[in-house]
């Protein structure tokens, strides 16, 4: 993992330097560049961490409906990490308001992937009161 967390900084910090000497002669390819290594960093990072998510999964796979409750933190990680990615992209290039409407996306993204959750156990706890 730390080969890997290394190589992904190597690349952010080259792309970095090449996007500032390129950005103030063409700044689409500068965009263009930024945007095709946070995906490829975030692809290294999810292949590295992936057979860890896979070795947790098949532990809760064991106890019965564990996994469930493994997978929606997992998911509004995604989300929030993917979320932080554009927002942080948008501001790099001055588009602040589109920021924050990537971040209200992901905020309603991570809300309605909880609403289900939210509703079992309110539906959990009105029958154990009696209401």
């Amino acid at each position: 993992m730390t080969e890997v967390l290394i190589k992904a900084l190597c690349i952010l910090l080259i792309t970095a330097g090449l996007a500032i000497s390129i950005g103030n002669q063409k700044r689409e390819y500068a965009f263009i560049m930024i945007i095709a290594c946070g995906a490829l960093v975030l692809i290294m990072m999810l292949d590295a961490v992936m057979p860890y998510i896979l070795r947790v999964k098949t532990v809760l796979g064991k106890a019965s409906g564990a996994a469930s409750f493994f997978s929606l933190p997992l998911k509004a990680l995604g989300i929030a990490y993917l979320t932080d990615f554009t927002a942080d992209t948008c501001r790099d290039f001055g588009f602040c308001s589109l920021a924050a409407k990537a971040e209200l996306a992901g905020k309603c993204a991570i809300f309605v992937l909880c609403v289900p959750s939210a509703v079992n156990i309110l539906e959990v706890a009105l029958k154990f009161s009696g209401l």
